[in-house]
């Protein structure tokens, strides 16, 4: 996140990053704020009981772990029509197909990579957004899709 923040800082991209939930350690959040404390473009809301009006507005939702369980975040942003900015941990190719519905950045990269990235990010908001509408990410077809998994196992 904050590679991308100073990329978009450099290229004075005007921009809001909004950190919704409270999932990380004390510690993790310390540190996380500790870096964004002095951006004026990174906003931390905490705990939302419904993250859906504000997911509704935004032009990406970001996903940047080393692991997900439940890709829920991803499943919801896609269902509500925007693209997600996610990391290259396991399982996520299941639901992003780089430059298609979402970007997908490596977990470790330099920063010409992350700059190329940041490049698509900004170019290919409209083109995502385009491309998910024609797909069924509607709550039915994701409930069937989850039924059909939980039935195989």
């Amino acid at each position: 996140m904050k590679e991308l923040c100073d990329i978009l800082n450099e290229k004075n991209v005007q921009y809001d990053w909004y950190v919704i939930g409270n999932a990380f350690t004390q510690e993790v959040f310390e540190e996380i704020y500790s870096w964004f404390k002095e951006n004026p473009h990174v906003h931390f809301l905490g705990y939302k009981n419904n993250v859906y009006p504000y997911v509704k507005q935004m032009d990406y939702v970001a996903l940047l772990t080393d692991r997900e369980a439940c890709n829920l975040v991803i499943t919801e942003a896609l269902m509500l029509g925007i693209p997600s900015i996610v990391t290259n941990f396991e399982g996520v190719e299941k639901q992003i197909i780089d430059k298609q519905n979402g970007i997908i950045l490596e977990m470790k990269n330099d920063n010409h990579n992350y700059e190329n990235r940041v490049n698509d990010i900004l170019s290919m908001s409209k083109e995502l957004k385009e491309n998910i509408s024609k797909k069924d990410y509607s709550k039915e077809k994701i409930i069937d899709i989850w039924i059909k998994l939980l039935d195989e196992n």
